[in-house]
């Protein structure tokens, strides 16, 4: 599906969803190396930042949250880049590209506005729509860190321990889509000057600042959980460690009262207090008092 946005000075065609029938178009009406254009179809997993002189070859990939399985997937976008045309090119719907599109071909007022610099202005403009678009994304993973965090300290570690597993997850996943674009940020920061005119180089160097400050958050967000999920087994560990604990101090000492018990109930002549009128109670007594001794030795070692 092929849209155009056209203004005096910009043309921007969006493609969703690229065909062969897309590629001759942009073949028959553009100067793009053949190379360039079989790359469009298939899906290129890698970013990429290559400058050809009379454009720019650019793949992105945008973090889209699938809320059914909880997880952040790669959405690519392909981008050519002329001296007054923009192409952008994905298999998937891309909100903020969308959002930001649509309101250029709605409003002729903002058209006019975020487009009378260049070609340079459309594009800064919406890859800064692209980025800003991460951040609520990571508010929702700080406000999960932090409800993790509670549990973790009122003692609920078993049942954070699945919230941990599938937010690492999801952080894992989101670091994998963002950190290797850093190689295109900062291409397009170096090239800005020199392909839009250097008017353009602070706006493409904030886009790399910007992107470095998702790259970072991204970074303090899994050390954050990697603590949190150590500090949750080590909660886990003393308290499996205390139940082991008590259970060998219950067996140290009843072990000497089933001794007892059982010389007791042995099947032969000869036993002390059998022929006893108070036999049953001097032995509880007997038990009681080894008891209390192995009680005591146990508090003397300071193991309770």
């Amino acid at each position: 599906m092929l849209k155009v946005v056209q203004s005096e000075k910009v043309i921007w065609i969006d493609i969703l969803k690229p065909t062969e029938e897309d590629v001759k178009y942009l073949e028959d009406n553009f100067f793009f190396h053949p190379f360039i254009l079989k790359s469009i179809i298939p899906p290129i997993r890698h970013p990429r930042f290559e400058n050809y002189g009379d454009y720019l070859f650019l793949v992105l990939h945008y973090p889209f949250f699938e809320k059914r399985c909880r997880e952040t997937k790669p959405r690519e976008l392909d981008i050519l880049v002329t001296k007054n045309t923009l192409i952008t090119i994905h298999y998937h719907t891309i909100l903020p590209l969308r959002a930001f599109f649509t309101r250029l071909s709605l409003y002729d007022n903002e058209k006019e506005e975020f487009t009378d610099e260049g070609v340079g202005e459309v594009l800064y403009r919406f890859l800064n729509e692209i980025l800003k678009a991460s951040f609520p994304k990571l508010d929702r993973i700080d406000e999960k860190i932090d409800n993790i965090e509670k549990e973790v300290f009122q003692s609920k570690q078993k049942e954070v321990i699945k919230e941990i597993s599938i937010l690492k997850h999801d952080l894992i996943d989101f670091q994998r889509i963002i950190q290797p674009q850093s190689a295109v940020f900062e291409g397009l920061k170096q090239t800005s000057g020199k392909f839009f005119g250097e008017h353009f180089y602070p706006y493409f160097n904030e886009l790399f600042n910007c992107f470095l400050t998702i790259k970072e958050v991204l970074q303090t967000h899994h050390q954050t959980l990697n603590e949190l999920e150590e500090t949750n087994s080590n909660f886990l560990s003393t308290r499996t460690n205390e139940i082991i604990k008590i259970l060998t101090i219950f067996t140290v000492v009843l072990t000497p009262l089933a001794l007892i018990a059982n010389v007791f109930g042995m099947n032969t002549t000869y036993l002390p207090f059998t022929e006893n009128i108070s036999g049953f109670w001097i032995v509880i007594g007997l038990m009681l008092f080894s008891a209390i001794l192995m009680i005591a030795y146990i508090k003397k070692k300071k193991w309770i």
